[in-house]
């Protein structure tokens, strides 16, 4: 009787471990059926497309002018290779001092002038140099200028009107005054001109035929 109870105990105990195997295993199977739901069943949001509605450019209004009427059409743009171009407006000559207006000199021993000939007559230049010294004018030496077309008076900036005496003085108030340019008129160096406020340019007139 002993001998048979020894296989019983035995495979009761096989029994109770495949039992205990079979729990696992399923409980093992029904984790992973879990997980396998939790991740098939995870809703993933739509995507969803932005749509940007696109801007309207508004069509332009005609404003209408004050009397009504539609307002005046922009000129068209000129076009391509052409270039607007504006002339310089030119330089007039000025017009001649009234003979008796009165004339506020400086002493004439304050106002150097430079007397040039721009002539082929020899000696002009000379010549009008000794008229001016001989009413106190500071002379400087005379000098040779390039030819020129008619004479004309040229003054430093503020020394207008002593121009104005000098060609008065020579009986020249006809005579066309400018401002001096840089460099001076008739080739004439800065170095030249000096320190004369006033330079009287000899042209192929009344001033070159002068006798002095």
């Amino acid at each position: 009787m002993e001998s048979n109870r020894v296989p019983n105990n035995q495979m009761a105990l096989k029994g109770v471990v495949l039992v205990l195997a079979l729990i696992a295993a399923g409980a093992f199977v029904l984790a992973r059926g879990l997980d396998d739901d939790d991740s098939t069943t995870a809703t993933t949001p739509p995507t969803v497309e932005a749509t940007v509605e696109a801007e309207v450019t508004p069509d332009p209004v005609e404003t209408p002018s004050e009397n009504g009427s539609e307002a005046a059409a922009t000129p068209a743009p000129a076009p391509e290779g052409t270039q607007e171009t504006t002339s310089a407006p030119e330089e007039t000559e000025p017009a001649a001092p009234d003979p008796e207006e009165e004339l506020e000199c400086r002493d004439p021993s304050t106002i150097g002038v430079l007397v040039a000939n721009g002539t082929d007559v020899s000696g002009a230049a000379g010549r009008l140099s000794g008229e001016l010294n001989a009413a106190n004018y500071v002379t400087l030496p005379p000098v040779n200028a390039s030819a020129q077309t008619g004479s004309a008076f040229y003054y430093r900036a503020g020394y207008e009107i002593d121009a104005q005496c000098v060609a008065r003085l020579l009986g020249e108030s006809e005579k066309p005054r400018w401002p001096m340019p840089d460099p001076p008129p008739g080739g004439i160096t800065l170095d030249t001109l000096g320190n004369a406020y006033v330079l009287v340019l000899i042209g192929p007139d009344s001033l070159a035929q002068r006798t002095g």
